[in-house]
């Protein structure tokens, strides 16, 4: 496939990072639905809740990637399955299954015979066979996690913007109980989904941990990074979609797309299969919260929710 010419102040990568079930996965179809953007999802190549979980850190283990044979290797690796056997807390994350599931292993390793063998190169190198495949010049990625690598991403890529998309945490908390309760496959949820109430204190413990830690770096990267770092609230785009979508463009520089804005909503609200933004599921939290839970998610964020404009 002939690969797409590069525009003057467009970025080289866009990456979606944030607290899990804030949104990324919308902003992520919605991105990549540009005809000059080309998204993967979730990798975790530079680390996971836990940085030891990081791909990369697994990689490192097949030797000098100079040596062509340790890239084979870690080809071997990924599609042997070998990857996803190594981590005992997590499933496998969503891009290594689509591609070992799309991609012939001989194209991946030309990719990274062909790449500079740094970690930045193999990572840009896995980022690059999506967009490529997709006929797209910008490459970009989604994982959640990588908010704790952000100064890692700007070195790497310089001209890249960091998408940060945030949520009220009291939707976060609902959202992720629910997900926890009725999907509990990871440690340690498959432990603790035989005592609901140890359950739900976990997931609001660790739900106020990470969107506590989210501000704390959007107050270090928004001084740090300007030009390049971005909050967009999910409230804001499903309310607002048009708006919104015409100011993240305009920090991202490119065009506005009305491809972009034909989503599907997923929630599991009314209009779940319907066409559009799910405007209702800025709120629909209110409805599911426990007043204990809301009580001391308020309280232990308070300051904060009022500083990201949540109100109490």
């Amino acid at each position: 496939m002939e690969q797409p010419v590069e525009r003057t102040g467009e970025p080289e990568a866009i990456f979606i990072v944030g607290v899990s079930r804030s949104g990324t996965t919308l902003m992520r179809r919605m991105l990549d639905k540009h005809s000059r953007i080309g998204i993967v999802t979730e990798n975790h190549y530079l680390g996971h809740l836990l940085a030891r979980e990081g791909a990369r850190l697994y990689f490192r283990r097949v030797g000098d990637l100079r040596d062509d044979a340790a890239v084979r290797a870690l080809v071997e690796l990924i599609y042997s399955g070998e990857l996803q056997r190594r981590s005992r807390l997590r499933e496998l994350s969503p891009y290594w299954r689509w591609l070992t599931a799309r991609v012939p292993r001989d194209e991946i390793e030309a990719y990274l015979l062909a790449s500079d063998r740094s970690e930045r190169g193999v990572f840009e190198a896995f980022l690059r066979i999506y967009a490529d495949r997709r006929g797209k010049a910008i490459i970009g990625e989604k994982t959640p996690a990588h908010l704790a690598y952000v100064e890692t991403l700007l070195e790497w890529f310089p001209q890249g913007r960091v998408v940060h998309c945030l949520r009220d945490p009291r939707a976060i908390f609902v959202s992720e109980l629910r997900r926890r309760t009725e999907h509990a496959v990871a440690f340690p949820y498959r432990h603790l989904a035989a005592a609901p109430g140890l359950l739900e204190c976990f997931v609001l413990l660790q739900v106020v941990w990470a969107w506590a830690g989210a501000v704390n770096r959007h107050r270090v990267l928004s001084r740090r990074y300007p030009d390049r770092y971005r909050v967009v609230r999910f409230e804001d785009l499903v309310a607002q979609p048009d708006d919104t979508l015409t100011e993240l463009c305009a920090f991202l520089g490119v065009q506005p797309e009305v491809r972009m804005l034909q989503q599907t909503v997923t929630s599991r609200g009314a209009r779940r299969g319907e066409a559009g933004f799910d405007a209702g599921a800025a709120d629909r939290w209110r409805a599911h919260i426990r007043a204990g839970a809301r009580a001391a998610i308020e309280l232990l964020l308070g300051r904060r929710l009022g500083e990201m404009g949540y109100r109490e």
